[in-house]
């Protein structure tokens, strides 16, 4: 379910978002809903606090009582980093770069400068984000990250105490959190290869289990304890697995193959 809210306190627009959403997803609203808000007190807290599953926001910056700008501060605060925020605003001076970042805007759109098609864009960029490419956010050393999982090689649990080694295609970034707390976030494509080792099997390109070596391309690393190894080849491609003979020298089940390379080549 993907909740769509509206904090604007001016009807006419209200009217106006809640139309565009209804033209990209359906009239039927099936899979997501709209909430409507024009002011904030307890109980719009309470509310949004009691709603279960994704959010995008469209927040007016202009809204009396708490601008739009206070509510996405507080989303932030309270450790959402995960909902889309878009903010609508007749002061678009106002945004920076260093600002959108720090809060993880996803859009400031001008309600007098072309509002319905930048709107319309930046709502099916949300959808594609909250449905399609998950990532893995976090706060280091005052930065904010957003990982996208496809990116992750690996992570590793780093020489420092409660720390991790997040290993993309293109950086390595440390920090501050367990092995254990970072795959409670992590979806089905992340496998726990070692007690100090997390790997995204949709990046491995080969696994050599004579010597227990994973493959990433022009990146590799030696960290397949021996008891998962069973387990790790039952979730590969039979094109990423060399230098192999499975236990006893039988052949895996055929019905068994079919269903891996479907589930993980998208054959």
């Amino acid at each position: 379910m993907i909740n769509y809210i509206i904090y604007e306190d001016v009807e006419e627009y209200r009217k106006k978002y809640v139309s565009l959403i209804l033209k990209l997803r359906g009239k039927e609203q099936e899979g997501y809903r709209i909430i409507e808000l024009s002011k904030y007190d307890k109980e719009t807290k309470k509310m949004l606090d009691n709603t279960l599953g994704k959010k995008i926001y469209i927040l007016d910056i202009e809204v009396p009582g708490k601008s739009g700008l206070d509510l996405a501060k507080e989303i932030r605060e309270e450790g959402d980093w995960e909902s889309q925020i878009i903010i609508v605003t007749t002061h678009e001076h106002l945004r920076t770069v260093s600002f959108t970042s720090r809060l993880l805007m996803l859009d400031f759109v001008s309600k007098y400068y072309d509002c319905e098609n930048r709107l319309k864009e930046s709502l099916i960029v949300a959808f594609d984000i909250l449905t399609k490419y998950k990532a893995l956010t976090f706060i280091t050393e005052g930065e904010l990250y957003q990982i996208p999982y496809r990116d992750i090689l690996y992570i590793e649990k780093s020489v420092k105490e409660n720390g991790c080694t997040i290993v993309t295609r293109k950086e390595q970034i440390e920090v501050r959190e367990t092995l254990a707390k970072l795959e409670e976030r992590l979806d089905s494509r992340f496998y726990k290869t070692h007690r100090r080792c997390i790997v995204n099997l949709h990046n491995v390109k080969r696994v050599d289990f004579n010597v227990g070596l994973i493959k990433f391309g022009d990146q590799e690393i030696d960290m397949l304890a021996r008891n998962n190894r069973k387990d790790l080849r039952d979730k590969l491609c039979p094109s990423q697995i060399e230098n192999d003979e499975p236990e006893g020298n039988e052949p895996p089940d055929k019905d068994e193959n079919i269903k891996l390379v479907e589930m993980y080549c998208g054959v």
